[in-house]
């Protein structure tokens, strides 16, 4: 047991150690001090973040909210419309589409798409706002669905994001987004040559849907929304395989 008498033959026959040992104690001290206040004032919490994975469906029964939503809509600082998302129904078209723009909003580096058919103007303005963000996009489309009625992979291209697609007469049915893959995440850092990054979450969107009006609005489709590792991997593999492709 040290008591001030053993202290004070420290600090006089050994000041070496003497200072180590209370500068040690000291920034101990403080840390078990600071994390009382902290404790105290409830800012220590599971900063763990939670995990993304649920599954989105569109059916018939999906529209038949849209009254609600479009007779209270307001308009943002930019002039978008945003339809009211209170909604009990567990179908409902607009929430569904918002999941999956929301995830986009997250995006702080890459978005890889692969969609077969895109005319969602809602999603649209989502990569608008990523890539105002410095977010670097990629699309994949299909060669005859990209000049398809109300496609908006031209009016991304003519902004600067890079649309590419398959030669081949077979079709490019993918209909996917990888959000911060590790993989495109880690070669961006590369061309860049930065020597550190922001930490991401990788993001997959995949399912049967295409973003259309009909794909959210009225067809069976389903839409999986997860940060899996194994399956971000793998689709970000394929999807770096196919832009080389083609």
């Amino acid at each position: 047991m040290w008591n001030f008498a053993t202290i004070t033959d420290l600090v006089q026959n050994h000041p070496y150690l003497a200072t180590v040992v209370l500068g040690a104690g000291t920034i101990l001290a403080s840390e078990v001090m600071w994390r009382a206040v902290k404790f105290s004032m409830g800012l220590i919490v599971n900063t763990k973040p939670l995990r993304v994975h649920e599954v989105v469906i569109f059916n018939e029964l999906g529209e038949t909210c849209s009254s609600l939503h479009y007779s209270n809509v307001r308009m943002e600082s930019e002039g978008l419309v945003v339809p009211d998302l209170t909604c009990d129904n567990p179908f409902c078209s607009v929430k569904g589409v918002g999941k999956i723009e929301q995830q986009i909003d997250k995006a702080v580096y890459a978005l890889d798409a692969a969609i077969y058919t895109f005319t969602s103007m809602a999603l649209c303005e989502a990569f608008k706002r990523a890539r105002q963000r410095g977010v670097i996009i990629r699309i994949i489309g299909d060669n005859e669905m990209v000049f398809c009625s109300g496609s908006q992979l031209g009016t991304l291209a003519d902004l600067g994001v890079q649309v590419r697609g398959p030669s081949a007469r077979f079709l490019m049915h993918h209909k996917f987004v990888v959000i911060d893959g590790v993989e495109r995440v880690q070669e961006i850092q590369r061309l860049k040559q930065r020597k550190w990054m922001q930490d991401t979450r990788s993001v997959l969107i995949s399912g049967s849907v295409n973003w259309t009006r009909m794909g959210f609005g009225g067809n069976w489709e389903n839409c999986i929304i997860t940060d899996d590792k194994l399956l971000t991997d793998s689709f970000q593999t394929e999807f770096s395989r196919m832009w080389i492709s083609f």
